[in-house]
């Protein structure tokens, strides 16, 4: 009888052993599906927040990459091009997912939280919406609608610079 309780103990440790190492929070499931290019608008006061601008839209595209599949955030840039000059603005940001929040901290130390957001999909195309918040104050700046064009995208592919953003509607 002793052996058959160890052979269960046996079992039962490597079952919990390997559901351990093989599943991953939902930070992280957020981060991974993050991982990528985004394009869309966001339409809100963010811009007059970024950039002293008066206009309140702007296309955007927010690449996202995850620092390893199970990270929970990474590196990344958002290009910004203002509808009515064609004039572009990238800024390079850090990026990690904590309570299902998404914060972002730009090379400039702008900071924002996006909440209150969702990913997903129609058809086959995946899409993110919600909202950014100003970090310090909590303040709701905008809100967007981006289209994910691209997955897991690599630094050794990235060959795109300012002028060359090309958003999908």
């Amino acid at each position: 009888m002793k052996k058959i309780y160890t052979h269960i103990a046996v079992a039962l440790m490597a079952v919990l052993t390997m559901t351990a190492f093989t599943s991953c929070d939902k930070d992280s499931e957020i981060a991974y599906d993050l991982d990528g290019i985004w394009q869309g608008t966001i339409v809100g006061n963010y811009y007059s927040s970024r950039y002293g601008a008066t206009r309140t839209d702007y296309d955007t595209e927010i690449r996202f990459y995850q620092n390893g599949a199970f990270s929970r955030g990474g590196t990344g840039y958002e290009i910004d091009r203002e509808n009515w000059t064609g004039y572009t603005t990238r800024f390079d940001f850090d990026w990690k997912v904590r309570d299902e929040r998404i914060y972002i901290t730009y090379d400039d130390g702008f900071q924002v939280v996006i909440r209150d957001w969702e990913t997903y999909y129609m058809g086959n195309t995946m899409r993110f919406r919600g909202y950014f918040e100003d970090y310090h104050t909590g303040e709701q700046m905008a809100s967007f609608n981006l289209i994910k064009v691209s997955e897991r995208y690599s630094y050794a592919n990235d060959t795109m610079n300012n002028d060359s953003i090309t958003i999908e509607k």
